[in-house]
């Protein structure tokens, strides 16, 4: 199958998804981001007061001209947030068009067009109900092809036995097992009795995706009840029950990760359908849930609101006397200015983290109240700088203070030149990725999807002043300090010749592939250029390692945990990474043996597609 990030065959999944990166925990709320952000453009320092005691007139002028600038700035706001709904939105009903081909192709036999159908709308929606069911049925299918073999003179044929097997499941109400059969039958004789055998390979998907439903296996139901779409249309009753099975699968794809979502879809649904499963109980519990996890972050007033929405559902006294303590303490609380980050205004740490003493370490952060990501960077005199909203995967300029990133509001690759300028965007284009300079920062790789939905390595002057140029398939490409560009790759033709490729650009040579995985990404290069740090789940388990260019490789991490994403220090002394293995996400270091691994930075309980993000640390 291929990668479902990357598009590239290779012989086993590779887990590059959610499943193998997210930790589903519940979710402690933040401050809600302000509504001024502007797309990544830094703002300077926030000025400080003049002092003295200001008119009456002055305070009325200053906070109308407040409110003017906050309406502005909300509208900006909510025109990007609109602008990324629709994004979101379009890329929902291309996921949903490949889906249903897939259906298509996987009805029609043609099994391996529905594997590349399935594997496209996992890249676009890894969370897509039925995508990964249909990917599974199409490489059973492709790996278990029944031949016809001649039968003894006293047996009746093939067909015939499969069309009765599946007659006999049908009786005793089996009905997976007599779609299965009849799939198989289909197949190897598409002219047997083809009326009689739709006939009954729609009832057996139908009664098999109502069955499914009703006792609460909803993805696979949903995927039978789509397979049965792809005969004929549903019954009114079940276009419903399929409908109200995937708004369930949606609400509850955010309890515990993201509270203000779940309890948006599941109201949507009450509404609906307020008689439907336990989605009264749901509701109730996600309002709670979300009170005690502002509670307990000491946010009372926020708690209050959310205990009252469960009051409203449902009296409870112990709900009651929780939300009477948390409205005491809101009504008794004296507000206390909260620091933002806003721009590149500066967030002074008393203390740096102990190990990271040089240079300034860029990394994604996601934020649980919008649901975006933005880019941060810790400096070693104690800065904590926001560098660019609606942003990840950064990348530090070698030898120059810019900051390359993926522009995720207008879908690119965007370009931070200083802390004082305004950002450049220097590709356009969704799907773009990656991106990373070379030693004189004239140029820059970056991955891009092909029209086959491949993952490829293109490279174009930074300023743009000539088109990009393909490289080489693969994806996560690292240029290093010496000019010898990293990616991760399969071999021309050879989709199980995987691993990490170095080539260097400028010269004829081929590139050479240095190891054996198509799991092994995340590179990052030693600042004297003879040695990449990479992360592989090789062994089950995402841990770093490290290559030596003048040959062998070595394990840093062994933990239970996730650890991945290095980075190297700027004097090579330390590997900054990301790890779960506190209960929650963070930033560690460690020297670079594997010594000594601590905490440095808390990333929160959500890091979701860990895996497709990145570390920068530069001088």
């Amino acid at each position: 199958m291929r990668c479902p990030e990357c598009g590239s065959e290779i012989p086993d999944r590779v887990t590059l998804c959610p499943q193998c990166g997210v930790m589903v925990e519940e979710t402690q709320p933040s401050h809600p981001a302000p509504v001024g952000k502007t797309g990544g453009r830094p703002v300077g320092a926030a000025e400080s007061g003049s002092g003295g005691r200001l008119r009456p007139f002055l305070l009325w002028g200053l906070g109308f001209l407040a409110l003017l600038i906050l309406s502005v700035g909300a509208g900006a706001y909510l025109g990007l947030r609109r602008g990324e709904q629709e994004r979101i939105r379009r890329l929902e009903q291309e996921a949903e068009q490949h889906y249903q081909a897939g259906l298509q192709r996987l009805d029609e036999g043609n099994y391996q067009l529905a594997q590349a159908e399935f594997e496209y709308v996992l890249q676009l929606d890894p969370d897509h109900v039925g995508a990964e069911l249909g990917l599974d049925e199409a490489e059973t299918r492709i790996n278990t092809v029944p031949t016809p073999t001649p039968e003894p003179e006293d047996e009746p044929p093939i067909t015939d036995q499969l069309y009765r097997e599946a007659s006999s499941h049908m009786e005793a109400e089996r009905w997976q097992e007599a779609a299965s059969a009849l799939t198989s039958l289909r197949q190897l004789d598409p002219g047997y009795e083809p009326e009689q055998v739709e006939e009954k390979l729609f009832e057996s998907r139908y009664e098999a995706g109502m069955a499914l439903l009703e006792k609460g296996d909803f993805e696979l139901g949903i995927f039978y009840l789509d397979r049965a779409v792809a005969l004929r249309p549903l019954n009114e009753e079940a276009s419903a029950e399929r409908r109200l099975a995937k708004q369930y699968l949606e609400a509850l794809s955010y309890w515990g990760a993201d509270w203000e979502q779940c309890i948006a879809h599941f109201q949507d649904l009450y509404r609906t359908a307020p008689q439907y499963r336990d989605v009264f109980q749901r509701l109730y519990q996600a309002h709670i849930r979300y009170a005690e996890a502002w509670a307990s972050q000491g946010e009372m007033c926020p708690a209050v609101e959310q205990y009252d929405q469960a009051l409203r559902l449902l009296n409870s006294t112990e709900v009651e006397e929780a939300r009477a303590e948390a409205a005491e303490i809101c009504l008794s609380a004296t507000p206390t200015p909260v620091p933002t980050i806003e721009g590149s205004q500066p967030v002074t740490k008393t203390t740096l983290p102990p190990g990271f003493n040089a240079g300034r370490l860029a990394y994604p952060l996601y934020d649980t109240v919008t649901g975006g990501w933005d880019v941060y960077a810790l400096f070693a005199d104690g800065r904590l700088l926001q560098m660019a909203s609606g942003a990840d995967q950064p990348v530090w300029m070698w030898n120059g203070d810019a900051l390359g990133y993926r522009d995720r509001l207008s879908p690119g690759i965007s370009l931070l030149p200083s802390l004082e300028a305004a950002p450049q965007r220097l590709a356009a284009g969704a799907g773009l990725a990656w991106p990373t300079f070379s030693p004189d920062g004239q140029r820059m790789a970056y991955a891009t999807r092909d029209a086959a939905g491949v993952w490829q390595i293109s490279i174009r002057p930074t300023d743009g002043s000539a088109e990009p140029e393909r490289h080489a398939a693969g994806w996560g490409p690292a240029w290093g300090p010496t000019g010898l560009l990293a990616w991760t790759g399969c071999e021309p033709g050879n989709g199980e010749a995987c691993g990490i490729f170095i080539d260097n650009p400028d010269d004829d040579q081929p590139a050479t592939r240095v190891s054996g995985s198509a799991d092994d990404i995340g590179l990052s290069w030693s600042p004297g250029g003879n040695k990449l740090a990479y992360m592989s789940d090789h062994t089950g388990n995402w841990e770093v390692y490290t290559y030596n260019l003048e040959g062998g490789f070595q394990a840093l991490t062994d933990h239970g945990a996730i650890d991945g994403l290095p980075a190297w220090s700027p004097d090579g002394s330390a590997i900054a990474f990301v790890s779960n293995r506190g209960g929650a996400w963070g930033i560690y270091l460690m020297r670079p043996g594997g010594e000594d691994p601590r905490q440095v930075i808390s990333l929160g309980p959500n890091y979701p597609n860990w895996s497709q993000q990145r570390l920068s640390w530069a001088p």
